[in-house]
């Protein structure tokens, strides 16, 4: 694994991944999972948003040539910012970032997509983590129906759960992810440590009550 992409993993790791054997989390979806992923977590950190730009880049150094980059409030839009800055920082190129609404706005010009885009715009869609594939779904079909054309998905974390990478590829899209739920699970080896032994290792919560957890 290179530098980068170890680092960002250890810090998503440390951040954003939490285990609850006894319990688990309450998704979205209604199932319940011992595994949490909270990216916005990560997406606090500056030196995490900077890897994530650095290797979303390094997966389209070869890829079609976009003109935006954006996805469902409010985890994609840092994602999207990201990449953004990191493309004109190694090619001058002005890749704009934009930020799909859940709901229309009732004010204003009353927009379901904030940002500078336009009709043919080539847009690449980003998000924090897949379940289901629901949110960055939403994304590719508010932006198509707002006249940009979608290829491409490409996400921090997959679930590998309730089939996030079919449901996201029928939409005629590639789809690619950074890590998948694995990758942050057997970080530092299997996690039955407790989260007091060492601050740099996933953490394992233990508490009275569940918690509720949306998920993508």
């Amino acid at each position: 694994m290179d530098t980068e992409r170890s680092r960002l993993l250890e810090i998503l790791t440390r951040t954003s991944y939490m285990q609850d054997d006894a319990q688990g989390f309450l998704l979205a979806s209604g199932e319940r999972s011992p595994y949490y992923v909270d990216c916005k977590k990560a997406l606090s950190d500056p030196e995490a948003r900077m890897l994530i730009g650095s290797l979303i880049y390094s997966l389209l150094k070869k890829d079609h040539p976009i003109d935006a980059v954006g996805g469902l409030e409010i985890g994609a839009y840092p994602i999207a910012t990201s990449v953004s800055d990191k493309i004109f920082q190694e090619t001058g190129t002005s890749i704009r970032a934009f930020v799909v609404r859940k709901d229309q706005k009732k004010h204003g010009v009353g927009k379901r997509m904030a940002g500078d885009v336009r009709p043919g715009d080539r847009a690449l869609i980003v998000d924090d983590v897949i379940t289901s594939g629901a949110s960055a779904i939403m994304a590719i079909e508010r932006a198509r129906e707002e006249g940009l054309e979608v290829h491409r998905v490409i996400a921090l974390v997959d679930r590998e759960e309730q089939n996030g990478r079919k449901n996201i590829e029928e939409r005629g899209v590639e789809y690619d992810s950074l890590f998948t739920l694995s990758d942050l699970v057997h970080f530092h080896g299997h996690s039955d440590q407790d989260e007091d032994s060492d601050p740099d290792q996933k953490r394992v919560v233990r508490r009275q009550s569940p918690r509720s957890a949306t998920a993508g």
